[in-house]
């Protein structure tokens, strides 16, 4: 149930749930227009030149695809034209259930950046205005094969041994597409996920960024708190300003207290 992407502007991508011509399904994905501008296309350019490996893109949207899901699904489409290191695999929500749960999907559209031996991350809503260059860090951080930020190590291992048995924590981040902030908040919380998967997977982060515009309730959840905010498991944790450090040190007093 899955489309891989790899075409050049004004193609077309096979999708499911359409009807078969000769034995093939062939709904298509056109690109009537480009979602990135220049300067947005330019900047990711820059920065995907940094991948070493391969990553990929789930790509969740609808078959009724509403302007949201379709900007989002097109956004990941152009940035994997940019790099052959990127690929994408487009989804149609209500035939993947099973990915859904997989990859812990709960809002549409959504992205999941994924690569081989790290953390997966989700971006949920369209990656423009300061989204997209947080959503490129996040290509980079998993596309980069690279240590950890040696100064996060010993937080990370305190919140690793003060946890003893399986455990999930959803670190989501509110954010705003017009805030610069947005970009660096979340390239914080990419590294302390991060350092925290290069020792264990327990306690198990699903880290996600919410971008507000698209999903007005994470501005509710916040409460007073400026965004960037993050939240675990839907309890605001650190508003910004915020370091990485912060967020491992905000995290580990969350589980001493809750976990």
């Amino acid at each position: 149930s899955a489309v891989s992407w790899q075409g050049k502007s004004g193609e077309t991508a096979r999708s499911p749930g359409a009807q078969p011509v000769d034995g093939v399904f062939k709904r298509t994905y056109p690109l009537p227009c480009m979602v990135l501008n220049r300067y947005s296309r330019k900047a990711a350019t820059a920065r995907l030149a940094a991948l070493r490996r391969q990553v990929s893109v789930q790509t969740f949207t609808l078959g009724y695809e509403d302007s949201a899901c379709r900007e989002n699904r097109q956004a990941a489409q152009e940035l994997a034209e940019i790099s052959n290191r990127l690929s994408v695999e487009i989804h149609e929500a209500m035939e993947s259930g099973d990915l859904l749960r997989k990859y812990r999907v709960d809002a549409l559209p959504a992205l999941v950046i994924t690569a081989k031996e790290s953390p997966e991350l989700r971006v949920y809503g369209v990656p423009l205005g300061f989204v997209l260059p947080a959503l490129l860090d996040g290509l980079v951080t998993l596309g980069t094969v690279g240590d950890p930020k040696h100064e996060l190590l010993p937080l990370a291992s305190a919140i690793v041994r003060s946890v003893t048995t399986p455990v999930s924590i959803r670190l989501d981040l509110a954010v705003n597409r017009r805030e610069a902030s947005t970009a660096e908040a979340a390239a914080a919380l990419w590294r302390a996920v991060f350092a925290i998967h290069s020792l264990s997977d327990i306690p198990h982060i699903v880290p996600s960024l919410r971008v507000i515009e698209d999903f007005p309730v994470w501005a509710v959840r916040a409460g007073g708190h400026d965004c960037p905010c993050l939240l675990a498991d839907g309890s605001p944790l650190v508003s910004w300003p915020f370091k990485d450090s912060d967020i491992l040190e905000s995290l580990a007093g969350y589980i001493a207290d809750s976990v």
